[in-house]
């Protein structure tokens, strides 16, 4: 029986959020192919949108970037808790592969642990990545501002190095040379619910504009939501734990409404550019209202991704955290719709290149897996 295991990084919530996409149509299309998931994500975002019949197991197999909120990178801790994770990775490597030949997997996924193709490798399957960047690319980034880090550098390029393929997203960074890559349309989750069923259930009038402020995973510290109140036009909806002063702020707990399903409903998402907002926005056709995350190598591909497929407009982050948002929200609805569109069945297309290589058929692009 063909059986996958998808190693997830637990950064974010983007690389969670396509990989729960293929996955879920690869078990509609394809329910003789077994998926399982090992990842630090957010448990909670697996049990709202992961296949009830997809098992999860807890593990951490890389890093990130470590970050004290959405717009604000710890790089220096984030290299250092690298290197703390090399000297685990001969007993993560042995475990994990002992692991791989019990269970009896023939397809090893990742979004994108560079270690689970080390850990392919050495279990002697086939080890495909599916992401728009690896993080050896990231990585490369900022050691060059902090320096003195060359062993993870190249500790990660070893491992990406043994990887089989790479199914390589849109908004895509340099890959590593040598592994053979093919191009995927965008993944993106789409909105189950109409717009009109969304604003009934957030109780939200007609003649109001909605707004979600989403700042993924890792929140966003130190603002003012009593500002928002002036924005009488407009109600704002966000994530449970913020502080919700005044009328026009909803807070929703995780979970209680679809996340796409609020994408779609709403006028405008408030947001740093982060890949599962970004792709989930021009999948349901939302315009993005974006601050800078600093200097992470990824942003400036999705900001043009923006640009090209998106009605957006940046606001800078002294702004935002003032929340003088109104006369950019205005701005943005003015906006004219993008000349440039972008195929989006990029779960459909993964999906079935997944289980054809799960299976030993060599698919539908030209990369084939060694039998």
């Amino acid at each position: 029986m063909p059986k996958i295991r998808y190693y997830i990084s637990g950064h974010g919530l983007g690389h969670a959020s396509r990989s729960c996409q293929i996955i879920n149509t690869l078990r509609r299309r394809h329910a003789e192919v077994a998926v399982e998931v090992v990842s630090d994500a957010h448990p909670w975002f697996f049990a709202g949108f992961l296949d009830a019949s997809v098992p999860v197991r807890a593990r951490r197999l890389d890093i990130g970037v470590l970050q004290r909120d959405s717009l604000h990178m710890d790089e220096g801790a984030t290299l250092r808790a690298y290197r703390r994770l090399l000297a685990e990775r001969e007993a993560l490597l042995a475990e994990e592969t002992a692991s791989l030949r019990a269970a009896g997997v023939t397809l090893v996924v990742a979004d994108i642990a560079p270690l689970a193709f080390a850990v392919a490798a050495a279990a002697g399957i086939a080890g495909v990545g599916v992401a728009n960047f690896t993080w050896d690319w990231i990585y490369e980034d900022l050691i060059a501002r902090h320096g003195d880090f060359a062993d993870v550098l190249a500790a990660v390029r070893d491992d990406y190095r043994r990887a089989t393929a790479f199914l390589r997203l849109p908004f895509a960074g340099t890959f590593p040379a040598g592994v053979p890559c093919a191009d995927l349309p965008l993944v993106a989750r789409r909105a189950q619910r109409s717009a009109e069923e969304v604003r009934r259930y957030l109780g939200v009038a007609p003649d109001r504009r909605l707004a979600l402020i989403s700042f993924g995973g890792f929140g966003l510290a130190d603002f003012d939501f009593s500002a928002l109140a002036r924005l009488r036009d407009w109600v704002f909806v966000t994530e449970a734990g913020l502080a919700a002063p005044g009328d026009n702020l909803i807070c929703l707990a995780p979970g209680a409404l679809a996340y796409p399903s609020l994408v779609g409903a709403a006028d405008v998402v408030v947001t740093k550019p982060g890949y599962g907002i970004v792709s989930e926005a021009i999948a349901n056709d939302t315009a993005v209202l974006y601050t800078s995350r600093g200097e992470f190598r990824e942003q400036a591909l999705l900001i043009d991704g923006l640009r090209r497929y998106a009605r957006s407009r940046p606001i800078s982050n002294a702004k935002l955290l003032s929340g003088d948002w109104g006369e950019d929200l205005d701005a943005l609805l003015q906006e004219p719709a993008p000349a440039e569109t972008l195929p989006g069945d990029g779960d459909r297309v993964a999906a079935d290149q997944l289980a054809a290589w799960a299976g030993g058929a060599p698919g539908l692009f030209s990369v084939s897996l060694p039998e």
